[in-house]
């Protein structure tokens, strides 16, 4: 037999639809850590970083202060093949262009990728258009430039565990240190770009050690983190980014020595003693043809 419902029962399974979807978009939005957090769509990825940080990225940016913040990133499209069309045009030219060599073409690459969407900034040099004195030494990856038109320099680097060997709170602050020197070099001896406000850009694939990062960027001196800017960023399905191979860096081809190019032989003729003399000769000999002519035609 069918019972009819009462009225409370008809309310109750009017709510129950709603209450449900409520508790599952609750439990979503947990399970992401969204909540007092800022989400970036894009072609190539999606970026999450929490409100505070956001702030804090875009403030010390600017700021004559060090700080470290903390970001999310993950890649559409499977493997870094199908990454690449995705990227903005900043991104694909530090891709595309020659560096100094080692296993960074993605980190680097997708660093300019972030920072663009996070940052609203733009591509100012990539790796060997940045010139420095004395030529040895640490450099600066790429410069960028913020929408007010501020110049800053970035280094990027990835601190993950290799193998059987974690990373460890040591081995990161050591990592830091190298890092952080390093920028304070090229600060120094680059000298087609201002780069005395730098961020270190740090790709990580765990939670785990994004913690340890944080734990050892307070062991760094402030001597080394002086007005550096650390984004820490987690990346967890692009294996590629971690096990990209380096290659050995393309030599430039050298002139022969002593081989001289054609604006240097047109200098070198217009200032030889002999060209007036040349000159007359050339101007004699043309008369003396034409002369030639004349009694021909008598």
């Amino acid at each position: 037999a069918i019972r009819p419902s009462s009225t409370a029962e008809k309310q109750d399974a009017a709510t129950e639809p709603a209450s449900a979807r409520e508790l599952a978009v609750t439990s979503a939005a947990a399970s992401l850590d969204a909540f007092g957090c800022t989400f970036i769509l894009a072609p190539a990825m999606s970026v999450r970083i929490s409100a505070e940080d956001a702030l804090l990225l875009s403030a010390f940016a600017v700021a004559d202060l060090s700080i470290l913040v903390e970001s999310e990133c993950q890649v559409r499209g499977g493997d870094w093949q199908a990454v690449v069309p995705k990227l903005g045009p900043d991104a694909r030219r530090v891709h595309a262009e020659e560096n100094a060599g080692g296993a960074s073409v993605i980190s680097e690459a997708l660093s300019m990728e972030v920072l663009c969407r996070l940052l609203g900034a733009r591509l100012v040099c990539t790796e060997l258009e940045l010139r420095y004195f004395p030529a040895a030494g640490p450099i600066t990856d790429y410069a960028l430039a913020l929408r007010g038109g501020d110049v800053l320099g970035v280094s990027v680097t990835r601190a993950f565990s290799f193998g059987e060997a974690a990373l460890s709170v040591p081995h990161a602050a050591a990592l830091l240190s190298k890092k952080l020197a390093g920028i304070l070099h090229s600060s120094r001896t680059c000298f087609n770009q201002n780069l005395s406000k730098q961020i270190l850009h740090v790709w990580c694939d765990r939670a785990a050690d994004v913690a340890l990062l944080r734990l050892a960027f307070g062991l760094v001196g402030p001597e080394l983190s002086a007005s550096t800017l650390v984004l820490v960023t987690r990346c967890e399905n692009l294996p590629e980014l971690f096990t990209e191979k380096g290659k050995a860096p393309r030599k430039r081809a050298r002139p022969l020595k002593g081989l001289k190019d054609e604006a240097h032989l047109a200098a070198l003729a217009e200032s030889c003693p002999l060209r007036p003399q040349q000159r007359r000769t050339t101007a004699v000999d043309a008369a003396l043809r034409a002369g030639s002519r004349l009694r021909g035609k008598n």
